[in-house]
């Protein structure tokens, strides 16, 4: 019997039509699948699709997706490996799916290596369903009657303030670099909100526990490969692997704190976080475990600690570009609150500047460029298009805060936005300025940060003048992305106290 030739094939009219109905019958079958179209995007590569954008070497994240608004919209579909991400941009399009369409767009997806093997549904910020509203419920709950918006907390991060203070005028106006005394500063408030206590500067363990903070902010970016193609996490240098210990060493500390506050829980005497969880243990709700309490916690000292520290290394980096700024708000501190006292809580309706100050640089700086990734249950049309169903659904925050057409000039550091003619704060472009994000999944801690920033900062600016070392350059307002966050290059400052 005689093989087809692929030239008869070909000129056969009985096989030509039965390609053509097979070539037809796919078509019809993903055209009905998706009656709307896909988003746009860059052509994936095999097998690894579009991870090279990602992992080009100093264009970070938030770069990149800007860069693919440019060139295809405010909608993006890319690929990383197997996965299909899609960016969603721009000030009508995130307002949408965080509020109009918030029931579609609100779940955690459970196809990322990182999201279903170490968080597996447990805590907040990756659960899905009943167990992320019962657990957010809780840590809302417990923030609030723990001091978040009240005079006890408030109390507590002057406390801080103060000791921060000490630290800076130890170096007695010398070239240092804070970052990592701002973190201690800022993830000592988590400390007391959780564990009833705070550690001490020099403390190693209070070190090896921010430390293990930077590497998860540094290494748990979206977009690494081991994300998508998990094998790779056995590789030598996997910043997979390194993060997974990370995590597991806060999470350790945390049952260690757990243990130790069951052998001094009085349920008559609740002091903190950990005791509020144990008193709710018993209740029979099924999702107060220890297991969802560890999570609860790693995820508040991570979130209340790199994000605030970054905040405030990117405010000083901006007082000394702009010493006329940094004129204006200590003239106003010093107008409202003097020098004998701390700046209060309700001192910020008489200070209207540092309002605009603060509000400037959390745009400007872009700390939080994305959102964690949501997804869709279910093939979504939106905006025109299929989210195809377990897309990994990404809100670039960035292209708002940077966005031309609602702030003019983004790309300037410029308080005065946040001010009318008459010098009164004003809010502006509320679905726009969102650097905790919107909709259901917003920061839970947001509040706790604009108090932090408000007192921590304020503070700093009352007692201290910002500069550059002596002949030195001015540091660089690049922004550097090697993980979550957008982080300043390192720099050193002249913290000189005014006493001086």
């Amino acid at each position: 019997m005689r093989i087809m030739d692929i030239t008869d094939f070909f000129t056969s009219p009985r096989y030509v039509l039965a390609l053509v109905v097979i070539v037809f019958t796919i078509w019809y079958m993903r055209r009905k699948r998706y009656s709307k179209p896909l988003p746009p995007g860059p052509t994936p590569w095999p097998l690894i699709g579009n991870l090279p954008l990602f992992v080009q070497k100093g264009i970070p994240f938030h770069k990149v997706a800007k860069m693919l608004q440019g060139k295809y919209g405010n909608i993006v579909k890319v690929h990383a490996g197997p996965a299909t991400l899609i960016f969603l941009m721009g000030k009508e399009t995130v307002h949408k799916a965080t509020h109009e369409m918030n029931d579609k767009f609100k779940y955690r997806p459970t196809n990322i290596f990182l999201i279903k093997h170490i968080f597996q549904n447990k805590g907040i910020l990756f659960s899905n369903g009943e167990v992320n509203s019962a657990l957010r419920k809780y840590a809302l709950g417990t923030m609030r009657e723990f001091g978040v918006g009240k005079r006890s907390l408030e109390e507590r991060i002057q406390e801080e303030a103060g000791i921060l203070c000490q630290v800076l005028e130890s170096k007695n106006g010398q070239p240092s670099y804070f970052m990592n005394n701002f973190k201690m500063a800022a993830s000592n408030i988590i400390a007391g909100i959780v564990y009833g206590n705070r550690f001490e500067y020099d403390d190693p363990v209070f070190k090896r526990l921010l430390s293990d903070i930077d590497t998860l902010f540094k290494n748990g970016s979206l977009t690494l490969p081991e994300n998508f193609l998990p094998l790779l996490r056995f590789l030598p240098g996997s910043r997979l692997k390194k993060l997974e210990e990370q995590f597991k060493d806060l999470e350790s500390y945390a049952r260690t704190q757990i243990e130790d506050h069951r052998t001094t829980f009085d349920p008559e005497n609740v002091r903190d976080f950990v005791d509020m969880f144990l008193k709710m243990e018993g209740s029979g709700d099924p999702f107060m475990t220890e297991d969802n309490l560890h999570r609860v916690i790693v995820e508040l000292f991570n979130a209340g600690t790199d994000t605030t520290a970054n905040t405030i290394v990117w405010g000083i980096l901006l007082l000394i570009t702009y010493p006329d700024t940094q004129k204006k708000l200590r003239a106003e501190i010093l107008k409202v609150v003097g020098t004998e006292r701390y700046i209060r809580l309700e001192d910020k309706r008489n200070m209207p500047y540092l309002r605009a100050f603060l509000d400037e640089v959390q745009r400007f700086s872009g700390v939080a460029p994305q959102t964690p990734p949501h997804t869709v249950l279910e093939d979504t049309e939106f905006e025109g298009y299929t989210i195809p169903k377990n897309s990994n659904v990404i809100f670039i925050l960035f292209t708002l805060l940077h966005d031309a057409d609602v702030w003019g000039d983004p790309d300037n550091f410029r308080p005065e936005r946040f001010l009318n003619d008459a010098g009164e704060y004003v809010e502006l472009n509320k679905d726009s300025f969102i650097p905790f994000s919107a909709g259901g999944r917003s920061c839970i801690g947001k509040h706790l940060a604009r108090m932090e920033l408000l007192l921590f900062f304020g503070t700093l600016v009352q007692k201290f003048e910002f500069k550059a070392p002596p002949g030195a350059d001015l540091p660089s307002l690049e922004r550097i992305q090697s993980g979550v966050t957008c982080q300043t290059k390192p720099y050193d400052i002249c913290a000189v106290p005014f006493s001086q």
